[in-house]
């Protein structure tokens, strides 16, 4: 695995999950935190101007919905979506995402794991 940074931006609405998040990332040093929105407006405008490498994206967030942000964004990140009703993700969204992390978080390995598939896909 390459030394390369990534960049990654928060879309999540609960600041003591925001907290927990940024405790599981500090474990992967090439991951560096550029922002946090808690709202998908804001957010939409920040994966534009500060394009990030990996977008982790609560679902059911103040404003647009999660997925929404994403289709009218220009820039599209890797993402990561979070969300405590995997059912509705998968029922009412067409989201391309590389992994589905249920809250609450139960294991930060399951996190871990899906950046590191993140970064060998930049990687390849």
């Amino acid at each position: 695995m390459s030394n390369q940074e990534y960049q990654y931006l928060i879309i999540e609405d609960d600041p003591a999950f925001v907290e927990i998040l940024k405790v599981v990332m500090a474990k992967v040093p090439q991951m560096k935190l550029i922002g946090i929105s808690d709202n998908t407006l804001d957010a939409a405008k920040r994966i534009d101007i500060d394009k990030p490498d990996v977008l982790l994206l609560d679902i059911n967030i103040s404003g647009l919905e999660g997925p929404e942000v994403l289709e009218i964004s220009d820039h599209k990140p890797m993402t990561i979506v979070i969300s405590s009703h995997p059912e509705e993700v998968m029922e009412n969204y067409e989201v391309d995402y590389v992994a589905f992390i249920q809250k609450p978080l139960k294991n930060a390995e399951q996190l871990i794991n899906a950046i590191h598939k993140c970064i060998k896909l930049k990687e390849h």
